[in-house]
């Protein structure tokens, strides 16, 4: 079994300019990336998969692609059920992840901000769930939520201080935590999301100054967390972004298409009840239709899409193994727009909205699944020179690297040599 320990660090937002930032520094600067200056090997996350930060990081530590995972969207699809195909908890993993196999091999992990992770036999858990619906509040939401260990030793002594978690922002309590835990004992495997970064790009816009702020807040946290770790030969850490973010240039809500035509019911501005809606994906929406609804309706429902796309910067493609995509909808098809476009789940808003309409108030930046991400990796096992895969291939390499098996992957590994750029 490989000594080595493993740092994995996911910032949503992060571009390929940034991690050209951190490349660049300055030796001793200590800005941003230090530990990551020398070194270290660009890896290329190609097109297409996920590009929203849930689903993407379900495959990394699963290896398998989004169809398997259980996890294939950012929100959970029923929010009645947020345990079924939940972006929180781990009973929503269809396939075994990173961390049950570093724990059957006696390893210490801890997971902190990372989706699908409630309810996890993971040591140090800290899943920073968002499910007021079934919690009194955010104490009892973390309390509730996280790992024994993790409410024994970090959580406990904050409440018992009084700190109140609406008011400490995510990124800055799970850099807190990360401290904390390395300075105390080994992790041999420690994941860490940090969001901040992408929630302020995505609803204040890419130049905005709130989004300088976050980049300035994740490079510090980067650079403590790094710092704490200490990462020696032995160790392996692996950086990796999200998709590329655009300018939001046009919001599309086609739930309001499918109500017009008596599928979708509201209550004021809520979704009450649906026959087939359209759940958003960030630059995509999956049409999901209930199992029990005969092919009358799903060509009702595929046709008043096409109406839609057809007025609009907006593909329709039909999908024909989408059986079972939730307990009880099936997937018949996926909207896709071009770079910019942002999905709504509103079925109460006009259908179309441009970015620059006054009255806009959806986010200011969504990802672009069409563009490649681009990781950084240093240590025992990651490759040494130019590499690609998807997401799912990253996971199998990391596990491999660790000396670890992934039991439900679906991918081979990322592979070494030329970089396309297509």
């Amino acid at each position: 079994m490989d000594s080595g320990r493993t740092l994995l660090i996911a910032v949503d937002g992060l571009d390929e300019q940034d991690l050209a930032d951190c490349l660049h520094a300055i030796p001793g600067s200590g800005r941003p990336l230090p530990q990551l200056h020398h070194g270290t090997t660009g890896l290329r996350i190609r097109p297409g998969g996920p590009s929203e930060p849930a689903p993407a990081l379900t495959s990394l530590v699963t290896g398998a692609s989004v169809a398997h995972t259980g996890v294939a969207t950012e929100e959970p699809f029923d929010p009645d059920r947020p345990e079924s195909r939940s972006t929180w908890y781990a009973a929503a993993m269809t396939v075994p992840t990173l961390f049950a196999s570093a724990r059957r091999a006696g390893l210490t992990t801890a997971a902190l901000q990372w989706p699908a992770t409630a309810g996890a036999d993971i040591d140090l858990c800290l899943p920073l769930v968002e499910d007021l619906r079934r919690y009194r509040n955010r104490w009892d939401m973390a309390e509730r939520t996280s790992s024994p260990r993790m409410l024994a030793e970090h959580l406990a002594p904050r409440r018992e201080l009084g700190v109140q978690l609406s008011q400490v922002a995510a990124d800055d309590l799970v850099t807190e935590i990360a401290l904390e835990a390395l300075g105390r004992g080994r992790i041999d495997l420690l994941a860490v999301r940090l969001s901040g970064l992408g929630t302020a790009r995505r609803a204040a816009g890419l130049g905005s100054a709130a989004a300088a702020a976050a980049l300035g807040d994740v490079a510090d946290a980067l650079e403590q967390i790094l710092t704490a770790a200490a990462p020696g030969p032995a160790d392996r850490i692996l950086l990796v972004p999200g998709r590329a973010l655009v300018p939001t240039a046009l919001l599309v809500h086609p739930n309001a298409v499918l109500a017009g035509e008596g599928l979708v019911r509201t209550d004021g501005t809520r979704i009450d009840r649906f026959r087939a809606l359209v759940q958003p994906d960030g630059p995509r929406g999956v049409v999901h239709v209930r199992r029990e609804e005969g092919e009358a309706l799903r060509t009702l429902v595929l046709e008043a899409l096409a109406g839609l796309a057809e007025h609009s910067r907006l593909q329709l493609r039909s999908v024909d193994d989408g059986v079972g995509a939730s307990e009880g909808t099936d997937v018949i098809a996926v909207l896709e727009g071009t770079p910019g476009t942002v999905f709504g789940l509103s079925a109460t808003h006009r259908p179309l909205v441009e970015g620059d309409d006054p009255y806009y108030a959806g986010p200011r930046a969504v990802t672009d699944p069409s563009a490649p991400a681009h990781a950084l990796a240093v240590g025992p096992g990651l490759p040494d020179g130019p590499a690609e895969g998807s997401w799912a291939d990253l996971g199998v390499t990391l596990a491999e690297a660790m000396g670890l098996e992934l039991p439900g992957a679906t991918a081979a590994g990322v592979a070494e040599g030329a970089v396309s750029h297509r």
